[in-house]
Formats: C-alpha cells, sequence, structure tokens
C-alpha cells in the first residue's frame, strides 16, 4: 500500500515536471517577445519579417502615432464624459447634445482617418510584399465587415 502511494505521488510529480517543461519551452518565444520594449512590434518584426532598419523605421512611426493617439483619447474621453453628464441631467436629446454628439463623431473620424495614414506609412517602411499583406492585414483588423453574410457583422445577419 505504502509503496503504490510513493509511486503515484512520484508519477505525479513527474508528470507535472513534464508538463512544466513542456509549457515553459513551448512558450519561450512568446514570453521573449513580451519582455521586450514594444512587445506590440516583437510581433510584427516577426510576421512581416523586418530587418533591422525596417523595425527601427516601423518604431519611430509607432512612437509618432501613439502620442498622437493618447491626447485624441483623452480628448475622446473628455466629450463622452460631457455627453453623458448632459443626458443624464436632461433625459432629452437637446440642441447641445447634438453638437456634443456631432464632436464625437468628428474626432473617431479624425482618429480612424490618422489610423488609416499609419498603416499606409508603416505598410511603406516594409519590403513591398510584406508592405501589402500588412495592408489587408490591418485593414482586417479594422474594418472586419465586408458583406451582409460575415459573420462578424451579426446586426447585418439578422
Amino acid at each position: 500500500m505504502k509503496r503504490a502511494l510513493i509511486a503515484s505521488v512520484i508519477g505525479v510529480a513527474l508528470a507535472v515536471a513534464a508538463y512544466a517543461g513542456v509549457f515553459y519551452t513551448t512558450t519561450a518565444p512568446s514570453r521573449a517577445e513580451l519582455c521586450c520594449a514594444a512587445p506590440e512590434l516583437a510581433w510584427l518584426t516577426n510576421e512581416f519579417k523586418l530587418d533591422d532598419a525596417q523595425v527601427a523605421r516601423v518604431s519611430a512611426l509607432h512612437a509618432a502615432y501613439l502620442a498622437k493617439a493618447k491626447e485624441r483619447c483623452r480628448r475622446m474621453m473628455a466629450l463622452n464624459a460631457s455627453l453623458r453628464a448632459m443626458m443624464a441631467e436632461t433625459g432629452e436629446i437637446t440642441p447641445e447634445i447634438e453638437k456634443g454628439m456631432n464632436e464625437i463623431a468628428q474626432l473617431r473620424g479624425e482618429c480612424q482617418r490618422e489610423m488609416f495614414h499609419h498603416f499606409v506609412e508603416v505598410s511603406h517602411a516594409m519590403a513591398p510584399e510584406e508592405g501589402r499583406r500588412y495592408l489587408t492585414w490591418a485593414l482586417d483588423q479594422t474594418l472586419p465587415c465586408r458583406s451582409a453574410s460575415n459573420s462578424v457583422c451579426p446586426l447585418m445577419t439578422q
């Protein structure tokens, strides 16, 4: 009985050790990417086969875009808070609320325009074929609805 218990404990310990070894070995590349300065660019570098000069250019574009995007997000949050407060106060769609809604829509359009400009700039920093592939991927991520039958567009299919 004692031998069976010891054998079971050793078996479980070996199974856990084997699982941990396989887990850490197979996830090492992903964990290494997360430890770099810009993990979101590590994936991009590997997926689109960027050389050092391309990585430097994309990193600079990314940093410049993020700085402007943070400011747009700050403005969007302020507009949203203002609109929420006005709606909570009145419970109606007033001309002032409509103006606020239009400002938010305009800022969303600005955000999308800047994002697409960024995608194009990044695609131009890559080799031509990889740049085309990146641009297709980026647009698929941000404009997923292509048709009414697209499963990503559930409202269109009802």
